[in-house]
């Protein structure tokens, strides 16, 4: 089977991209996880980052360009949407 294309991606980072998001730790500095990119959209409702423990989507009153991703890991379950501009762009190899 052949890899990814990126056929009609419609954004920058879309879906099948991997991307890094600041994640929130106390007591130490901050630590970037690994995410998948299962969406892109524009929204006016994301996580504002660094992501905290329980992630809050909060209204904003602009839109900005949204991904929805899923944090790299053992539970891989919960879809969560950040700002576009709050990721960082895992180059593929």
């Amino acid at each position: 089977m052949s890899g990814f294309t990126g056929y009609r991606k419609t954004n920058k980072i879309d879906f099948g991209d991997y991307v890094q998001i600041e994640m929130y730790r106390y007591h130490s500095e901050n630590e970037f996880y690994i995410h998948k990119v299962v969406n892109s959209l524009e929204s006016n409702v994301w996580v504002d980052v660094p992501i905290k423990c329980v992630p809050t989507e909060t209204s904003h009153n602009q839109m900005e360009k949204v991904l929805s991703v899923i944090q790299c890991g053992v539970d891989e379950t919960k879809v969560i949407r950040v700002r576009e501009k709050d990721c960082k762009l895992l180059k593929r190899n």
